[in-house]
């Protein structure tokens, strides 16, 4: 399973959801042969990052986009088998904001009040700029999923996806699907109609 062969390339591209995804798949095989899949044993690292609530919403989004696509799980020696991997990191963004005042600064020489000459008031003067420079600091989470057949234990699939952690629960809850659903959007096989799927299912 450790014998991966397609290399993971960070070459993300942005999605509209502001996850960044990328895939990359062995275009000779045969997707629509397989019928079965199986989880590779949860990594013990991602519970040291994830908390259980996460992790079965990441599980049970893994098994929708499977299920969805006419692949039933099985417990173990599935025709695929699906990893997971997460990583966090700590991050910090820079920003800055430059406030122009030329010509506009302070007081000067100018039309001065009631229109006498040699009254001071708010006229065109030398200007001045002022930049602020702010700092945010963020989580930005990796979900990485890899693919093998059983048969050779071939990596032959791979989608990751990245973007920043929102630590809004119920946000999170409500993006997590959405963010696994966008990194499998290009699986070789595509998504099934529910009447598709219960066909099958008689089969």
């Amino acid at each position: 399973m450790k014998n991966i062969l397609i290399p993971v390339l960070l070459l993300l591209l942005v999605s509209c959801t502001g996850v960044k995804v990328t895939n990359e798949w062995d275009r000779k095989v045969d997707f629509k042969s397989f019928k079965t899949y199986s989880l590779y044993p949860w990594d013990k690292h991602n519970d040291q990052i994830v908390n259980d609530y996460d992790k079965q919403t990441i599980l049970s989004s893994i098994k929708s986009e499977m299920n969805s696509r006419g692949y039933k799980l099985v417990e173990k020696d599935g025709d695929l088998v699906v990893s997971t991997f997460i990583i966090l990191e700590d991050k910090t963004s820079y920003q800055s904001y430059t406030n122009h005042y030329a010509g506009w600064a302070g007081y000067g020489g100018g039309w001065g009040y009631y229109g006498g000459a040699g009254y001071y008031g708010y006229g065109m003067s030398p200007g001045y700029n002022s930049t602020t420079f702010y700092s945010t600091d963020y989580t930005q989470g990796t979900l990485v999923f890899d693919i093998f057949r059983l048969s050779d234990k071939r990596l032959v699939w791979q989608g990751i996806g990245s973007g920043e952690v929102t630590k809004d629960l119920a946000k999170r809850d409500r993006k997590l699907p959405m963010t696994i659903g966008h990194i499998f959007r290009r699986f070789p096989v595509a998504k099934k109609s529910q009447k598709k799927l219960a066909e099958m299912d008689s089969e």
